[in-house]
């Protein structure tokens, strides 16, 4: 038994020591979209895509490292650059239109996912015999799951200004420029020649904040105060301007107006503020990029350490002969 189990290992020994493919670095870009309580489309707030406004879609573009820990799983880490906007004069919603806000967001997203294979395909280059060549294509689907960091800085646009809403608190709420998010999604890779690959990803990020459009609950009692501070006619200042956009309309926009959930309707009673967002749902985005990342060749550092004499053609040293006369 012994004897058996020093042949396996010592024949096992020349797989150790292969080259290994197991880093690749690369980068990405395609398209990303915002899903959230402004824009939209003709119903309330809904999940997922179906809230998505496909004429909104933006950049998104990044870096990766990527590292196989097995053949069906891998870890990446990547850093990706990120816009959303919305706008509710895109909705269909006359509530959300009688509103009128808008927003932009250039993000910054750093993360970390898991990458299961669950199908894998060793060859497909179409040519018998060809397994072992340099011609190898390998396909693989995998679907990820990971944490992440999200850098934010929402910004709406006033006058032919570009305003950081985040410093201005439209809803009188202090938020950090900073949130977490859980990215997930499904995605594909070809490897061409073992240094070559080309992938293609539709991610969902969950997110941990409600504030990517800076809007969420209700409009800040400023807003339906005069300048003493008494109901009435909303203070003008750059703040309310900010918060409070359907004074903007035009008299053919003004007559779609429909305030009953969203919108100032210049009533003012008490605590009781008009609802400005929807704060039972967190903003999310979607991204769908196109990838190419090159593949490091490695050694087996076990191997390498360990045994690499094992392998290696010992030099062969002639024994000298003293000639016979």
């Amino acid at each position: 038994m012994k004897k058996i189990i020093i042949f396996l290992a010592v024949v096992s020994l020349p797989k150790l020591g292969m080259s290994q493919y197991k880093w690749d670095f690369g980068g990405s870009v395609g398209a990303s979209n915002y899903l959230g309580d402004i824009g939209g489309e003709e119903k309330p707030r809904r999940d997922f895509i179906y809230d998505m406004k496909v004429s909104q879609t933006r950049l998104a573009a990044g870096g990766f490292a990527r590292y196989k820990l097995s053949p069906s799983i891998s870890v990446k880490s990547a850093v990706n650059y990120i816009r959303i906007q919305g706008n509710d004069a895109l909705s269909a919603n006359p509530e959300r239109f009688s509103r009128n806000l808008s927003f932009r967001n250039n993000m910054v997203e750093l993360s970390t996912v898991g990458e299961w294979y669950f199908y894998k395909s060793s060859d497909m280059s179409g040519r018998p015999g060809m397994k072992g060549s340099k011609k190898r294509v390998d396909f693989r689907t995998y679907m990820f799951l990971g944490v992440g960091a999200l850098y934010s800085n929402p910004q709406a646009e006033l006058g032919g200004t570009w305003y950081n809403l985040r410093e201005y608190k439209t809803e009188n709420v202090s938020y950090g420029p900073v949130a977490f998010v859980i990215p997930a999604g499904v995605g594909f890779t070809y490897t061409i020649n073992r240094h070559y690959r080309i992938g293609f990803e539709f991610g969902f990020r969950q997110t941990f904040t409600d504030y990517l459009d800076d809007v969420s609950s209700t409009y800040p009692k400023e807003i339906f105060q005069d300048e003493t501070g008494a109901p009435g006619t909303p203070y003008n200042s750059l703040r309310a301007n900010l918060s409070n956009r359907n004074v903007e309309l035009t008299s053919d926009q003004s007559s779609k107006i429909n305030p009953t959930n969203y919108g100032w309707n210049q009533e003012f009673n008490g605590d009781n503020l008009n609802k400005r967002g929807d704060d039972t749902h967190n903003d999310n985005y979607l991204t769908a990029q196109l990838s190419f990342s090159y593949v490091i060749k490695g050694k087996n550092s076990f191997y390498k350490q360990k045994y690499k004499s094992l392998t290696q053609r010992r030099k062969v040293v002639k024994r000298k002969t003293r000639a016979k006369f």
